[in-house]
């Protein structure tokens, strides 16, 4: 079935009745608003209703205060340093590209659906227990993510404060994740009010640290180094800063299309998608030099950890939150904590998003929301213990192949295959029984997934996307025509 007149014509889908050709309401439609936070009362399984529509400066005010942050500084001090500033030039005009498109196209059917995009890819591409799948994936990015950032604003507080030993760093980071599981529980529209003040503090502070760098005549340098990091080959930086890239292009259509479904017009989302690729891109930028200015220093502090020179200068860069200390002090670190609250907190509802789906797609239960973000902060937890920010690179790299093939098979079969082949139905009707798996989306992932890792981890191809996206999308096309015939007999039936 093709796009209805509505969505064609950009009106914001979401008369009820019409959208759900006569399926059982969901719990919060058409009945008195519940008290509680926005994110609360529009749950997973539930389309967005008119009185919880934003404006589309709300939603980009989330998205670049996500984007704004110590993990997105930090890939502009990778881009920087491993590939060089020529070349990291380039990898910046891929983010924004490739950031942008993903983000409308990913944020265009979830907008239409009016549901986030772990339930649209559990109705389309994957199957109810088939979800599992897509949750796991998502788990696994952005918990990541946010233990990630959990680390870098740990290790900016222990360098402030010259705290040291393995039990002040983890009563640290514990700390830290009980104070996202508090912040999450405050939903969408204050998120927002915290980003529009947090993000304009932040760059204040990341302004402040160019005028250092200026006043100090080192601009023009920090602007055109090569490689920084020892034993670097040209290539390889490339081929890393390109795969971080890549990851958080797809991590950022995913993570959005949990917030696009709440715009009010389809149109809408060209901005909201131009504001989160623009302020990635900006946040690169001022992160290349961020760590470029307390580049030494960190290596001298991390140096003295008993770390070698080429970790030292990984864990320079990794950590910007320690260059923005060593700029600012004390007020530095404020906006810094303050700012990686607002987006740890979004952080923390995706991943509690992805925890509820994973629990509801294998027991067919629902777990409270108080419960989902706090396993998914205590997954964030087994991540530190794993090290994750010394395997930033691995993490990464293996993270640009989930989210891009889980973006290219939702854009394919939503945009080629149900639209252009007629081959499935576009509109999500939640009235009738859910498939257990939709084993062509699962199968698809899962083969795609263990070639690319493969490919990758033998070294063969440097930049798992060059594979990945155009084998997914030709393979999940191959199999839907083999079995077009059964699919719409299946629609029918």
């Amino acid at each position: 079935m093709g796009v209805n007149e509505e969505k064609a014509k950009g009106k914001p889908t979401t008369d009820v009745a019409k959208r759900s050709r006569g399926r059982a309401p969901s719990e919060g439609e058409g009945s008195p608003k519940k008290k509680g936070s926005a994110t609360a009362q529009v749950s997973l399984f539930e389309r967005v209703p008119q009185s919880e529509r934003l404006a589309w400066p709300d939603i980009a005010a989330i998205l670049s205060g996500v984007v704004s942050s110590l993990s997105k500084l930090m890939g502009g001090g990778i881009v920087a340093f491993y590939a060089g500033c020529q070349m990291g030039g380039v990898t910046v005009a891929i983010t924004f590209a490739l950031s942008f498109v993903l983000t409308w196209l990913v944020g265009r059917i979830c907008f239409r659906e009016g549901l986030p995009n772990n339930v649209v890819s559990r109705y389309l591409i994957f199957g109810k227990k088939g979800s599992a799948a897509g949750s796991i994936i998502w788990i696994f990015v952005l918990v990541g993510v946010l233990a990630v950032g959990t680390v870098q604003l740990g290790n900016a507080i222990l360098f402030a404060f010259g705290w040291e030993g393995e039990w002040a760093r983890w009563a640290l980071f514990i700390g830290i994740s009980c104070v996202w599981v508090l912040m999450a529980l405050f939903g969408t529209k204050i998120i927002a009010r915290m980003n529009a003040i947090f993000v304009v503090a932040l760059f204040c502070v990341m302004g402040y640290v160019v005028y250092l760098i200026a006043a100090e005549g080192q601009l023009a340098d920090a602007a055109t180094h090569g490689i920084l990091i020892p034993g670097v080959q040209p290539l390889e930086g490339f081929a890393y800063s390109v795969n971080y890239a890549i990851m958080t292009s797809g991590l950022l259509a995913l993570f959005a299309a949990d917030f696009t479904r709440f715009a009010r017009k389809e149109r809408d989302l060209v901005p909201i998608s131009l504001t989160g690729s623009l302020f990635a891109i900006v946040t690169y930028l001022f992160g290349a030099l961020i760590v470029y200015y307390g580049f030494d220093k960190s290596v001298e502090y991390f140096s003295a950890q008993g770390m070698d020179p080429t970790l030292a200068a990984n864990a320079a860069v990794t950590n910007p939150g320690v260059s923005l200390v060593l700029a600012a002090g004390g007020v530095g670190l404020a906006i810094i904590c303050l700012s990686q609250m607002k987006v740890e907190t979004s952080n923390s509802i995706g991943g509690a998003n992805a925890v509820s789906n994973l629990v509801h797609a294998l027991t067919g239960r629902s777990i409270p929301w108080v419960a989902a973000v706090v396993g998914a902060n205590a997954i964030g937890l087994a991540f530190i213990l794993g090290n994750i920010l010394d395997q930033v690179n691995a993490f990464m790299s293996y993270g640009s192949i989930l989210t891009s093939s889980w973006c290219v098979l939702l854009i394919t079969d939503y945009y080629i295959v149900r639209g252009k082949m007629g081959i499935g139905e576009q509109d999500i009707d939640m009235g009738k029984p859910e498939k257990a798996v939709h084993w062509r989306g699962v199968g698809t992932i899962a083969v795609v997934t263990v070639i690319g890792s493969v490919l990758y981890a033998t070294g063969l191809v440097a930049v798992p996307f060059l594979v990945v996206a155009p084998l997914t999308m030709v393979a999940y096309i191959a199999v839907s025509w083999i079995l077009r015939d059964k699919v719409r007999a299946d629609v029918i039936g």
